[in-house]
């Protein structure tokens, strides 16, 4: 597991529009059965991110590693005050 900022997006109708949180997160794998339930909905599973809830608010998109990634599935908040995101690389963008 490692640490890393990310930023948290609300998508405007223009990318100068977006409203951009910085926050800091946990980064994992995500796991097999993970994996294959994301390309289930179409979507290819990149990382677990772990960031405070109270932090988050139902941001669709994250920056992570200067690439732009869908949230596609949350779970929290958990008893420890955090939330997981679950991003990923929707199936079809950039020719994927």
């Amino acid at each position: 597991m490692k640490d890393c900022v990310i930023e948290l997006i609300h998508p405007g109708d223009t990318a100068a529009e977006d409203e951009k949180t910085e926050v800091f997160a946990s980064v994992e794998p995500v796991g097999r059965d993970e994996f294959q339930a994301a390309g289930n909905n179409g979507y290819k599973a990149e990382q677990k991110l772990t960031v405070w809830s109270s932090e988050y608010d139902d941001q669709p998109e994250v920056i992570f590693n200067g690439e732009r990634h869908t949230i596609y599935r949350t779970y929290g908040p958990k008893p420890d005050g955090k939330t997981e995101l679950y991003i990923a690389e929707r199936v079809g963008n950039r020719g994927h």
